[in-house]
């Protein structure tokens, strides 16, 4: 069963559950049951051990070191100076998730194989892309990166070009096979200079268009959900005009709340006629139940957005927890109404 599908089934059809105690489990791979691993939340700890052990085998076989970083392996060795890459398991998971684990071994070694030859090339490519000019525009993309996965300072230093919406950096990234390279400031000479290079990135994100689209509500909130097998999907956040001009949709004075849970999903839904905080936590609450089983998750967030005005956060961290805690435009709109304090709706 593809990951689209699973997702579907797992979430009972278009109506999920009310509330976080009837929020759905993750069910694993051929339904297998025991404790869920905390970074492959679609395996067990098992399951999840076996794959991780695949992969630093095909990594060592190559002449690399591999280090278990729970999230991502640390490769090591050769051209992987200093930290080294990360290899991570998104397309390693979703493959497995279609095999049996027979099977898993000499899946994982194929995929391992395929992104480290992408790496390898990029390390020793003049440059470190292998392409220049039109033949790299042409392979561009926008993307977000999610905030652990890149330390600020690496983000400061080496993409000093990247946008922000609403907090969530966004950068350029090209698309080889089953790895994604990520554009340093040094690599935006050969696609032209930055504005040809965003340019380029956000003409192929819009002639990709978008990904399957299918309605779910939750506590009386319809929500659009748009999944993709690649990690471009979530980018559309950052062009809110285009997405809905592509809907024929106009947002009135009180937006539109998006979320964003993993890199090849975004959700959103339009506030016609009212907003309030509980209509934010019940999108909070969507985003993580659409994030629980995903193993490339993006922002636990919801973003609020109107015409003529930036992305904002809607949520916000608070004592360990995400928490509605509204922009001040959108707390005017609210009117007070859902305890406003110092500026703020909180949850």
């Amino acid at each position: 069963m593809a990951k689209a599908q699973r997702n579907r089934t797992r979430r009972g059809g278009r109506t999920l559950p009310a509330g976080p105690g009837g929020l759905p489990g993750p069910s694993g791979p051929s339904g297998q049951g025991g404790p869920r691993d905390p970074h492959l939340p679609e395996f067990s700890q098992r399951q999840a051990d076996a794959l991780t052990a695949h992969a630093a085998e095909a990594v060592r076989s190559r002449g690399y070191r591999a280090k278990d970083c729970g999230t991502h392996l640390a490769v090591t060795g050769g051209p992987f100076t200093g930290p080294g890459a990360q290899l991570g398991f998104s397309t390693i998971a979703r493959e497995a998730g279609r095999l049996p684990e027979a099977e898993w071994g000499a899946m994982v070694a194929a995929v391992v194989t395929q992104i480290l030859d992408v790496a390898v090339h990029g390390c020793r490519t003049r440059g470190g892309l292998g392409y220049a000019g039109q033949a790299l525009r042409e392979r561009l993309f926008p993307r977000f990166v999610a905030p652990e996965r890149m330390p600020p300072g690496q983000l400061a230093e080496a993409h000093t070009y990247a946008r922000h919406v609403g907090g969530l950096p966004l950068i350029l990234a090209l698309r080889h096979d089953q790895a994604s390279l990520y554009l340093a400031d040094d690599h935006l000479a050969k696609a032209g200079a930055p504005d040809a290079a965003w340019a380029a990135a956000e003409s192929n994100l819009f002639a990709a268009g978008l990904g399957r689209g299918e309605a779910v509500v939750r506590e009386g909130t319809a929500v659009l959900l748009l999944e993709s097998d690649h990690p471009r999907q979530a980018s559309w956040m950052a062009y809110p005009e285009r997405l809905m001009d592509h809907f024929g949709i106009e947002p009135g004075p009180l937006g539109v709340l998006f979320s964003v849970p993993a890199l090849r999903m975004i959700a959103f839904t339009v506030t016609e006629d009212s907003v309030s905080s509980e209509g934010i936590r019940s999108m909070l609450e969507l985003n993580a139940v659409l994030a629980q089983d995903e193993v490339a998750p993006l922002s636990p967030h919801v973003y609020w957005w109107r015409p003529g005005a930036p992305m904002q956060q809607a949520t916000a961290w608070e004592d360990g927890a995400v928490v509605v805690s509204a922009p001040a435009e959108l707390v005017r709109l609210l009117g007070g109404q859902d305890g406003s304090q110092d500026g703020r709706a909180v949850a």
